[in-house]
């Protein structure tokens, strides 16, 4: 029992180090340290403004909640007196439903740059339902879009700006990797990273695993950013020779096949999921290259669709027939608009039916922001949305809805999301990764892994909340994707039951629409600590 105690309180104490490293950075704002620094400008060692953090106040406290709105506004009418130009992040929120304003917080800042002598301090606010222990509150780092933290772990991506967005014209194909080179060392978005990455740059033109010399905190963008940059031009000059770079070169171009002479091509990211670029070879062959780490990337319809048609290219019947229902969603998900695909879809799984779909489209054809539509107004209780905004719909509202409940259903069939996985396995993309050492202030390349046929693992599954909302679409059904076992989180949330039949949802009757879903609470799979 003393040996069982003694090791579940260093694996206790281990998982809150682990936390307490790890998970800080990611919390945001509210997990600051005093003495952390904040900074705008081009130049974080010669910043244009500078600001210290110094505390964060929770009201009522934490954790603790006013008894209502009214509360609230009174408490902030009397801290707005302590903390003078406080500048509030988000809109206070009045009344008595689930988002209402009853709890908010306080950061507090020194001003160092520039130094004024009638304000010394600066403070930023924030609203919230209620504060809880462990509060992280979606705060980011950035505070207000604006501000920079002055740590590496922070500055990676959104500081020294290597990613191919950051470094070419969008949508970019190179003919050459001379093409690139010479766009890269015109600079046109003036990126102050630029000329300390160019010599290295030159070396791999040259056909040498590059070094970047004297470049500081600047390493893990170079190897995960720049990264994405390098690796295809070193394919195409022939640097790579590892297993998996060979296997795709036989199996896609044939035992005589080369990737010399291949374009380069660095596409929307938010296009093209798993993918950061791809190699056009003649006027047929398109092979996809993958940087990402396998955890908490996101795949894309064109990736899954990409495998389904090699699967036809190779005479993998069996496979495709296997999955035939699931082939004809995905290659819908790819074709039909994102306005029709979730009435088609959800017509057929008979939670609308054609008088619901025909309204749907008709409010969102005038503009409409209300409605007496009993269908639409149970889809729309699915979503609490901001009424208020200008460009809200009620129509979107109701499509957002209907598009996680379409979601939803196609994922609780197992068998789609281990199609996605497969497919996305069977797919022209090469999985390639830079390794380097670093020392001193220099980081050297030397060499790659790659995999092909690609070995994505975890789970897939369809994702409407990031396109989908209120005021419109902006684009179709995404895929999510996750590298763990532990998979994809449902997107449906709210943990009720998502089927219905379309009877229930037309218009005249004498049904109440309060009773026409079911609400019903589903087991949920613990997370985070609850699980270890």
């Amino acid at each position: 029992m003393l040996i069982n105690s003694i090791m579940n309180t260093d694996i206790r104490n281990i998982l809150n180090l682990l936390e307490d490293v790890g998970l800080t950075e990611s919390r945001g704002l509210l997990y600051r340290d005093k003495g952390d620094v904040f900074f705008k400008g081009s130049d974080r060692n010669n910043p244009d403004e500078e600001i210290v953090f110094d505390t964060v106040t929770y009201y009522p406290g934490m954790p603790g909640s006013y008894e209502n709105t009214e509360e609230t506004e009174e408490a902030v009418k009397e801290i707005e007196k302590e903390y003078p130009n406080i500048t509030w992040m988000n809109k206070f929120q009045s009344g008595s439903g689930p988002n209402a304003s009853k709890a908010f917080a306080v950061v507090s800042f020194d001003v160092t740059i520039p130094e004024a002598e009638s304000n010394k301090k600066m403070y930023f606010g924030r609203y919230y339902r209620n504060i809880v222990v462990g509060q992280a509150g979606g705060w980011k780092n950035d505070i207000d879009g604006t501000w920079r933290l002055n740590k590496t772990t922070s500055l990676k991506g959104s500081y020294y700006n290597l990613k191919p967005a950051d470094l070419y014209h969008a949508n970019a194909t190179f003919k050459k990797p001379s093409d690139l080179y010479a766009e890269l060392a015109g600079d046109a978005n003036n990126n102050p990273s630029v000329p300390r990455i160019l010599p290295g740059m030159r070396e791999l033109l040259d056909g040498s695993l590059p070094t970047f010399e004297n470049i500081g905190e600047m390493v893990t963008s170079i190897r995960d950013d720049l990264g994405e940059s390098i690796g295809p031009v070193a394919l195409v000059q022939g640097m790579i020779t590892s297993d998996g770079a060979e296997a795709a070169r036989k199996d896609i171009l044939g035992d005589n096949g080369t990737y010399a002479g291949a374009q380069i091509n660095f596409p929307p990211s938010k296009n093209n999921g798993l993918v950061d670029s791809y190699l056009y070879i003649g006027k047929d062959i398109e092979i996809g290259i993958s940087s990402k780490g396998e955890k908490g990337a996101s795949a894309s319809v064109k990736n899954i669709a990409d495998g389904i048609k090699a699967a036809r290219e190779k005479g993998l019947d069996d496979l495709l027939d296997q999955y035939a229902s699931q082939v004809t969603i995905i290659e819908d998900i790819g074709s039909i608009s994102s306005r029709n695909f979730p009435l088609k879809y959800g017509l057929e799984q008979d939670i609308i039916d054609e008088n619901t779909a025909s309204e749907i489209n008709n409010l969102i054809d005038s503009g409409a922001v209300t409605t007496d539509h009993p269908g639409v107004l149970t889809l729309q209780s699915d979503i609490n949305a901001k009424r208020d905004n200008p460009r809200y719909n009620a129509g979107w509202h109701a499509m957002s809805a209907l598009a996680k409940r379409v979601s939803a259903n196609i994922n609780a069939d197992p068998e789609f999301g281990e199609a996605c996985l497969k497919f996305l396995n069977t797919s022209p993309i090469i999985q390639l990764h830079l390794n380097g050492t670093s020392s001193d202030d220099n980081y050297k390349v030397t060499g790659f892994t790659s995999k092909y046929p690609p070995d994505f693992k975890g789970t897939v599954g369809l994702d409407a909340t990031k396109v989908y909302s209120a005021t419109g679409t902006n684009g179709r059904v995404s895929f999510s994707y996750s590298g763990s076992k532990e998979g994809v989180k449902d997107p449906a949330t709210d943990k009720r039951e998502l089927r219905t039949t379309a009877k229930k949802l037309t218009t005249g009757g004498s049904k109440d629409v309060t009773d026409i879903f079911k609400k019903q609470q589903t087991t949920t799979t613990p997370v985070g600590r609850e699980k270890r």
